[in-house]
């Protein structure tokens, strides 16, 4: 340790202060010490000379040790706090200990100060050392969720320069997802990916030729069967990316229904994810209510009766039911 090492010292007998010191220089070259024996210069002492360390007796005229260490744990909780007394039952040492007091060391075993105090100086880096890693990775978390945040916006841009006539329809989708999400309770990182997933539910439409995405009028068979192909589409594009969530399997199945009749996969009941089954509700709501190149829209009353009606045979009952309250509630509505 090469820096200064700022000690304060709460003892009202200077021998005793002079003991303390005498035994830290043996394992500190390089220490400034202050003392003091009163509340007011023990506060005014915290604050100005801010100690790297605090020693206190415990018993003192002017206010005792675990008031010291009270004080010191509102005004400077990550000073490591020892309490030195000429003697001290073991209830009295568990209590400090137990308020916060890093040790404890009694005055005929002095020489055990030394070592304590280099040991509560190295735990004290040892902890700043790991706050300040974990601020580093909270960093590089921001940083990183940020990028990734860029990239979902950006992928949900290109399926709407690819498909203008739903522009806006993913980002709708995920707003009332995560609001029919939250009604179910759904623990945030769950709604966090299903957001992701919703807000690219149809980048698969990358496979779709752009001029059925935007042909007028009603869509022959087999033009069909090609636009059902971008939920397929979506998954095999999304599972190439290390997602640390189930995004591509939320945005595979979000076609799918209860009782198998979904695509692509035909699957039913309860192998169908959650988030799926809330996305496939919002996906159908939104899609319905606006227009699209080959018919204008049907309104959101014609929606929410599609849900309704299908409810518990294409779409999950607790998923329609919360979906229903938000408009009931007039706690949901798209801006279009």
């Amino acid at each position: 340790m090469t820096d200064i090492i700022k000690i304060l010292i709460v003892e009202d007998v200077p021998t005793d202060a002079e003991l303390c010191q005498r035994e830290i220089r043996k394992v500190l070259k390089s220490c400034r010490f202050e003392v003091t024996d009163n509340h007011k210069a023990y506060l005014a002492a915290i604050q100005e000379f801010q100690p790297d360390l605090i020693l206190s007796d415990y018993s003192l005229p002017d206010f005792d040790g675990m008031t010291a260490l009270k004080l010191a744990l509102e005004h400077s909780p990550e000073t490591p706090f020892i309490i030195v007394t000429g003697s001290v039952s073991e209830d009295v040492a568990a209590e400090s200990m137990k308020a916060g007091a890093w040790d404890y060391i009694i005055k005929e075993h002095i020489k055990r100060l030394g070592p304590a105090v280099v040991n509560a100086l190295e735990k004290k880096q040892t902890l700043i050392t790991k706050r300040n890693a974990e601020k580093e990775r909270e960093a590089a978390y921001l940083a990183l969720d940020k990028a990734l945040n860029g990239s979902i916006n950006a992928m949900s841009k290109i399926v709407e320069m690819r498909d203008p006539y739903t522009s806006g329809h993913q980002t709708r989708v995920a707003a009332l997802s995560v609001a029919i999400a939250r009604e179910l309770k759904l623990p945030e990182e769950n709604i966090r990916y299903l957001y992701i997933a919703a807000l690219i539910h149809d980048i698969g439409k990358m496979y779709i030729p752009s001029d059925i995405l935007s042909k007028p009028g009603k869509l022959r068979d087999i033009e069909w069967e090609l636009v059902k192909i971008h939920a397929q589409g979506s998954y095999d594009i999304l599972k190439n990316i290390e997602f640390p969530w189930p995004v591509d399997k939320i945005a595979w199945q979000h076609h799918e229904r209860l009782d198998g009749s979904g695509y692509p996969q035909g699957l039913s009941g309860d192998d169908i994810l959650m988030e799926a089954k809330i996305l496939a509700v919002a996906d159908v709501v939104e899609a319905m209510s606006s227009h699209r190149p080959y018919r204008a829209a049907l309104g959101i009353e014609k929606a929410l009766e599609e849900v309704s009606q299908n409810k518990g045979i294409l779409y999950d009952p607790a998923v329609v039911d919360a979906c229903l309250k938000l408009f009931k509630e007039n706690r949901f509505n798209f801006e279009h």
